[in-house]
């Protein structure tokens, strides 16, 4: 990983800072259950149970949580998806929209993507208005929020104007969380649970370095580090991870916040421009629409052996021949 003192020099400023952060959750009801039917959807009791034991771990933590529903994997699922759904909103969390189909902006048009909100929003609403709340927030799939000038403008006014309005959820710490899924749900699947716990480490191990990193990045950017924004996903990891993950920012200092107070924050409302097919953090974001240029920063990414365990390569998993 290639940064400079300015990582060092950026966490220890922030020492003493009341830091605070906003837990989000992409990919509800369920991004990496195991196992799975053999057509691929995750079997009913492993969706429902997947969901009660992340929701729990979150509620244990004290964290407010903004979940983000791929409606047709809900609609998918049925009643489990339906269940699940509902484990999130009656512990008091939000939900918000993460479009229809989980679609890539950058592959589709403003059209396309206007109908996949208001697809969506047609499930999200009378489920929300049933517990007396209603949707806030949309998340671009991929973080991909317009490859042209036209396409981001073009939705980002719909979302403005559209029936019930959403706000752009931003996230700040990325921790690449939907890799380690993947081999752990491949490990679990496997029985393998010796694997499984390797991956789970790696994984927090991983998750300390990427906190500190987009800290240090977001103080380097704006002079302050701003409330963070931490995106993960639904899944099986999580669920059995989830405390340890909150915990790595209770031992850095920060408080739990809603995504609404931390959005309220003034770094939020610089204007968004910056057109690109791809999905970065805000931090990247706001060093280009203040002008910075290259950073000159690499990120760590995540082991090898974790991605190619699964991909179904279990070469250079640590301690196997």
């Amino acid at each position: 990983m290639l940064v400079g003192c300015w990582l060092l020099a950026g966490v220890v400023a922030a020492q003493g800072q009341m830091r605070s952060v906003a837990i989000t959750v992409d990919d509800l009801p369920c991004a990496n259950c195991a196992p799975m039917n053999a057509d691929g959807t995750p079997r009913h009791g492993v969706l429902v149970e997947t969901n009660r034991k992340l929701v729990a771990g979150l509620v244990k933590a004290g964290a407010p949580v903004t979940g983000f529903v791929i409606t047709r994997t809900a609609e998918e699922a049925g009643k489990s998806g339906h269940e699940a759904l509902d484990l999130w909103l009656d512990a008091g969390f939000d939900l918000g929209s993460h479009s229809y189909s989980h679609p890539n902006f950058s592959e589709i048009s403003a059209e396309e993507m206007e109908t996949e909100i208001a697809r969506a929003d047609s499930y999200l609403y009378p489920l929300l208005a049933a517990k007396g709340k209603k949707v806030r927030f949309f998340r671009f799939p991929y973080n991909s929020t317009g490859d042209t000038q036209a396409k981001h403008d073009s939705v980002a006014e719909f979302l403005k104007v559209s029936n019930y309005g959403h706000q752009v959820a931003a996230c700040t710490i990325d921790n690449s969380d939907y890799v380690f899924a993947g081999a752990y749900a491949v490990a679990v699947g496997k029985n393998d649970m010796a694997t499984a716990e390797k991956i789970r480490r790696e994984y927090l191990a991983y998750s300390a370095t990427k906190i500190d990193f987009y800290a240090a990045l977001n103080r380097r950017v704006l002079g302050y580090e701003p409330p963070e924004v931490m995106l993960l996903h639904d899944s099986l990891l999580n669920a059995d991870s989830v405390r340890d993950v909150l915990e790595l920012f209770r031992k850095r200092g920060y408080k739990f916040v809603s995504l609404s107070e931390a959005q309220s924050d003034p770094a939020y409302a610089i204007p968004d421009t910056y057109v690109t097919k791809y999905g970065p953090m805000w931090g990247y974001r706001w060093a280009q629409e203040k002008k910075l240029g290259q950073l000159w920063i690499k990120e760590e990414e995540p082991e090898e052996w974790v991605e190619k365990y699964a991909n179904g390569d279990a070469t250079g998993v640590p301690g196997k021949p």
